[in-house]
């Protein structure tokens, strides 16, 4: 798949933006971080001096690809901050939701 390929709303805003930076584990933004068979993308975003929780969930689920954009009010002031809460938030929304976040198709 080339790069642009099928990257998920967001990832074109985060280019053109240039909010790329290094994740949690040295990850760059734009990388999927494997967790109990979902894949989070995390997509910190610059506010007013500060970054802004907020990600993707994806999953194929019965060969379909789904995904669940979050953005969150919560603020931190470095983006390594973020990134951290931002995957807690989205393995705790997996942990508690599972294939709820979704909703019904």
């Amino acid at each position: 798949m080339s790069e642009g390929e099928n990257d998920g709303p967001g990832i074109h805003a985060e280019k053109a933006s240039g909010w790329r930076g290094r994740g949690p584990g040295g990850r760059r933004s734009g990388e999927a971080i494997d967790y109990k068979g979902y894949q989070i993308f995390l997509k910190a975003r610059p506010v007013d001096g500060l970054y802004g929780v907020g990600g993707l969930i994806r999953r194929e689920i019965d060969g379909e690809v789904r995904e669940h954009l979050f953005i969150r009010a919560d603020q931190l002031p470095s983006r390594e901050q973020c990134d951290e809460v931002t995957l807690q938030k989205a393995r705790q929304t997996i942990d508690q939701l599972g294939d709820e976040i979704f909703g019904s198709r």
